[in-house]
């Protein structure tokens, strides 16, 4: 059984405390081999310098995390493993995350080796960035510049497999593929009321503001109109719709033969295939046929290697 402890604190050059911690990590292992580790991190919010991509420094929201793993013997023929994660937000309402991790990996027999390893995130973010925008009403604080967030509501589905096949001590194949599916919806935009703030202006809440969406009659695009003070001297500002649904599909083979001592052949194969798209939700039926469909792109190269002895 192993318990760690620890605490740790950033400032930058300006003095301001933009990271900072505590933590504590424990993991045990049973007398049958099998093994459990807990992790838990307390985040409070902090200066970020970098949140406004190049704009003046605020203060991004905290968070604590837990994350617990299990797994059971690793000599067995069948081995699983099984972690999860979760994130709470501090000083918001808005973010937060739930994460799983499982797999298992199969050995019929010395010669053949199979791991599956699923993962499922749901992932809110309540401080993503989305535009800055050109506004001389803004407070002298941003310079000009009215910078934008959003909520960005994030789900993630991926499958790694893996095959390790021995024929013989000198020929062996190894294989890999890795689908994933992302979708990302934006919500709730807004902006810091200040320099150094944690205090968050919605727009369509606060100052008298609106926001508009628009949808294009001719191509379906979406846009987003927002009018920051309503009545008030501020200009509306536009910006496109940053909703996103990301697939892609990755696979390699690599048969290896070594046809003399020292001296081997490297045969290998990839395929990777990949589409965008501005869906926004998460629907799995629609976005795994979109993926078979998207354009492969097929790669095939041969390395050798040849030991000169004496």
């Amino acid at each position: 059984m192993y318990t760690i402890w620890g605490a740790q604190t950033q400032n930058n050059y300006d003095g301001d405390k933009n990271e900072g911690d505590v933590h504590a990590w424990w993991q045990a292992t049973f007398k049958n081999y099998m093994n459990v580790s807990t992790f838990v991190l307390l985040h409070p919010s902090t200066y970020d310098e970098r949140l406004t991509r190049g704009g003046p420094t605020v203060i991004r929201y905290g968070y604590n995390m837990w994350s617990t793993n299990f797994g059971t013997d690793s000599r067995k023929r069948i081995v699983g493993n099984a972690q999860v994660q979760i994130i709470r937000p501090v000083d918001n309402t808005e973010g937060g995350r739930v994460a799983y991790y499982p797999s298992v990996t199969v050995k019929p027999s010395s010669r053949l080796l199979v791991t599956l390893s699923p993962s499922l995130d749901m992932d809110n973010t309540a401080q993503q960035y989305v535009t800055a925008v050109t506004d001389p009403m803004v407070s002298p604080q941003f310079a000009g510049t009215r910078y934008v967030f959003g909520k960005l509501e994030q789900r993630t589905l991926s499958m790694d497999t893996r095959v390790n096949m021995t024929f013989t001590p000198y020929l062996t194949l190894e294989m890999f593929a890795q689908p994933f599916l992302s979708s990302g919806k934006y919500s709730s935009f807004k902006e810091f009321a200040g320099v150094k703030s944690r205090h968050m202006n919605f727009f369509g809440r606060d100052n008298g503001s609106t926001v508009t969406r628009n949808v294009d009659a001719q191509t379906g695009a979406i846009s987003y109109t927002i009018d920051p003070d309503g009545a008030g001297p501020a200009a509306s500002f536009d910006f496109d719709n940053p909703d996103f649904n990301f697939r892609s599909l990755r696979g390699t083979g690599v048969l290896r033969w070594e046809y003399r001592p020292g001296s081997t052949l490297y045969f290998v194969w990839t395929q990777e295939r990949n589409g965008f798209d501005q869906f926004g939700d998460f629907n799995f039926s629609r976005d795994r046929s979109a993926l078979f469909r998207d354009r492969p792109t097929n790669v095939f190269q041969i390395k050798g290697t040849y030991w000169i002895g004496r």
